[in-house]
């Protein structure tokens, strides 16, 4: 019996569509060892964040650079935008007349207009079915396998530290066996079916939304008792983009489509027992081909005089409903 996330509906089994052409996602599929093969909490990046971020892609003379620019800018900032106190309010100077926004500061809501407006905000998307004991797992652990993935998915698509390209802290969610083969992972862009790298600290807005739906079986490999916890989810990341643009054009999404297993702690060495990927796959939607085949996401750039009303990837087809096939005409 499979159990599904609440207001979704019992997956058929039927088979998977076709996969889409070239995703970059998709290299190196994610397989399970010989052994199984037979048969944190989301928060926010601070200034520092994006500091040590840039600093990991760069090397200290560019970021030496970059700090005696942003100590110009300051200076410059402090005499253009000197605020006047009026009536206890701190009214900010007006921008300037070349740039493309109506007031410096204000706010611009990325996701209006677009298929992922009414998405939930970050981690609470990632949303379990109820526990249940299913077939030799108690409910006990089927509640904590679950709550593993969960904190998994967290960590590996929402979280500061995978976005500024640290892994370790979504791998040690893992077991022990699978840490040092999921390590490789990301040497290349192999990772990109099941977590997410920012390229850009200054292009990139907080604020990613989601939509997905989790459901989870007992199965057996090899000899070997296994919780399956299946995940399809849709990722949709904001960046900044200039103001004239069309809706959806500051936005890049993942859907992607993961399989963990939990092996029955009776059926395998300590090592062994864990949070496992069994396999991975995913398509994205307006990343800039050329970062993404590094491993590194950016959005692409929209252009007044090119793009004018177009979105720079083009329609995003099916990528942002769950209840459509995965699109096979994705641009990278």
């Amino acid at each position: 019996m499979e159990n599904t996330s609440p207001g979704e509906p019992t997956p058929t089994g039927t088979p998977d569509p076709p996969a889409p052409r070239t995703p970059v996602a998709e290299v190196n599929p994610v397989r399970l060892p010989e052994w199984m093969r037979s048969s944190q909490t989301e928060h926010q990046p601070t200034g520092w964040d994006r500091v040590r971020f840039f600093s990991a892609r760069h090397n200290g003379a560019v970021l030496l650079g970059l700090g005696l620019a942003l100590a110009l800018l300051m200076v410059a900032g402090g005499v253009v935008l000197v605020g006047r106190v009026a009536d206890g309010v701190r009214v900010a100077a007006s921008a300037s007349p070349s740039l493309p926004v109506s007031r410096v500061g204000e706010p611009q809501d990325l996701f209006a207009g677009s298929p992922a407006a009414s998405f939930a905000p970050g981690a609470e998307a990632v949303r379990m079915p109820a526990a249940k004991g299913t077939g030799p797992f108690s409910a006990a652990q089927v509640r904590t396998a679950l709550e593993s993935v969960r904190k998994a998915l967290i960590q590996s698509r929402l979280d500061t530290s995978m976005f500024m390209g640290d892994p370790e802290p979504f791998l040690k969610l893992l077991a022990p066996d699978v840490r040092e083969r999921l390590r490789t992972d990301f040497t290349s862009n192999a990772f990109l079916r099941y977590a997410t790298r920012m390229a850009s600290p200054s292009d990139w807005e907080p604020g990613t939304r989601a939509d997905g739906r989790v459901s989870y079986r007992a199965t057996e490999a090899n000899g070997i008792r296994l919780l399956e916890v299946s995940t399809e989810f849709v990722w949709a990341y904001p960046f900044e983009v200039d103001r004239r643009a069309p809706a959806g054009a500051g936005l890049v999404a993942f859907r992607d489509r993961v399989v963990w297993q939990v092996p029955h702690p009776d059926d395998v060495p300590a090592s062994a027992r864990g949070l496992w990927i069994a396999s991975a796959k995913a398509v994205t939607w307006n990343a800039e081909c050329a970062q993404l085949t590094q491993g590194w996401v950016q959005v692409q750039s929209w252009v007044a005089g090119v793009h004018r009303e177009q979105l720079p990837a083009g329609d995003p087809g099916t990528i942002f409903d769950l209840d459509a096939p995965v699109p096979t005409n994705t641009r990278c």
